[in-house]
């Protein structure tokens, strides 16, 4: 948690270091601001901060992967990622305790082949185009 005072300029230095917005904009849980930063083509840290400093982060897929993004078993809380964070930010900030047993040792499970948010897409309209063809086909020889 940090200090409600300090939410604008943990936004502005987080900025600075990269974090930005994720694609396609997000669905809004009452947050103040919510960032993310690639780490890799298949994991991010995604950093939002609740109007009382309240701070939800993850490590988790990015939503351009969105049946990996969407499954749990993917994300995790970055406990010891944010006290690093925090401070080469120079944020002051207070954890809570205790930290859950699960956060203390994650199982970190970077997805294996995601489907992109294109081909899930592509999975969808190929079937309906091949089925208007057909309706299409069916209706000229009647």
């Amino acid at each position: 948690m940090i200090d409600s005072k300090d939410i604008e300029i943990c936004k502005s230095r987080l900025t600075k270091l990269g974090f930005e917005k994720q694609p396609g904009g997000e669905m809004n849980h009452g947050q103040v601001f919510g960032l993310r930063y690639k780490i890799t083509k298949r994991l991010q840290l995604h950093f939002k901060v609740m109007p009382d400093g309240r701070i939800e982060s993850e490590l988790e897929p990015p939503p351009e992967y969105p049946g990996a993004h969407l499954n749990q078993k993917h994300s995790f809380s970055p406990h010891k990622e944010l006290n690093l964070l925090l401070k080469k930010i120079k944020i002051r900030y207070r954890m809570r305790t205790p930290i859950p047993e699960t956060c203390n040792y994650p199982e970190e499970n970077e997805p294996d082949r995601p489907l992109l948010w294109q081909k899930i897409l592509l999975i969808g309209i190929v079937p309906l185009v091949t089925t208007y063809i057909a309706y299409k086909i069916a209706k000229s020889d009647s």
